[in-house]
């Protein structure tokens, strides 16, 4: 019986990690999920952290005000670009309870925490639901594979916000003050820059 060797493959000489910190409710990292997605189409390890943008920003959320102008057009047309649907609402919801949710998740099982966090995303931009919403954050994270009972004790004591809060932490140590941010290779890029910026980055990246 002969048998066929398998295809024998070279490892990457070395693994390129990118760290990026995000929040929820910010359009740009809604539109920088394509981004993340361009880093990884060239090997490199996206490694994900929240940041409250707005902790101004209390339960209940705050009104949201006009949506039009040059910085609007241009979600709108990267969104669709990125075939991300992208639906505005009437409110700017309380983003800590999603994030503190996705760092528990995050921590437990990165695979789980980014599903997590895509479907949060979705949840908001595309859907207009209430991601404030204890059960539908519960209910996402299920989706995602994670613990829904873990979950709703994490969120119910202390120990999802302090994840939350330990993110953060990294990001002032790494002078992160906005959202999307990417930091690596000594470089810290904030804001959302063209799909083309990113696909030559990755490249000098991985040289």
């Amino acid at each position: 019986m002969s048998v066929v060797p398998e295809a024998v493959t070279d490892p990457p000489s070395r693994v390129v990690a990118v760290e990026h910190w995000f929040d929820v409710i910010c359009p740009y990292c809604y539109v920088a999920q394509d981004r993340n997605r361009i880093l990884r189409e060239h090997g490199i390890h996206v490694v994900e952290h929240s940041l409250q943008i707005h902790p101004e920003i209390g339960p209940g959320g705050t009104p949201a005000g006009p949506r039009s102008g040059p910085s609007y057009e241009f979600l709108a047309r990267e969104a669709e670009a990125a075939g991300l649907p992208l639906r505005w609402t009437d409110r700017i919801p309380y983003s800590r309870p999603a994030l503190a949710a996705f760092e528990w998740l995050h921590k437990t099982n990165p695979e789980v925490g980014e599903r997590f966090a895509a479907a949060v995303f979705a949840a908001y931009f595309a859907d207009g639901l209430d991601i404030e919403s204890l059960d539908l954050l519960v209910g996402l994270a299920e989706q995602a594979g994670g613990d829904a009972n873990a979950l709703r004790a994490a969120l119910a004591s202390t120990e999802a916000n302090d994840a939350l809060t330990r993110s953060e932490v990294l990001a002032h140590q790494n002078a992160v003050v906005g959202t999307p941010t990417w930091i690596a290779g000594g470089q810290r890029i904030s804001g959302l820059r063209p799909r083309q910026w990113f696909d030559d980055w990755a490249a000098t990246l991985i040289r």
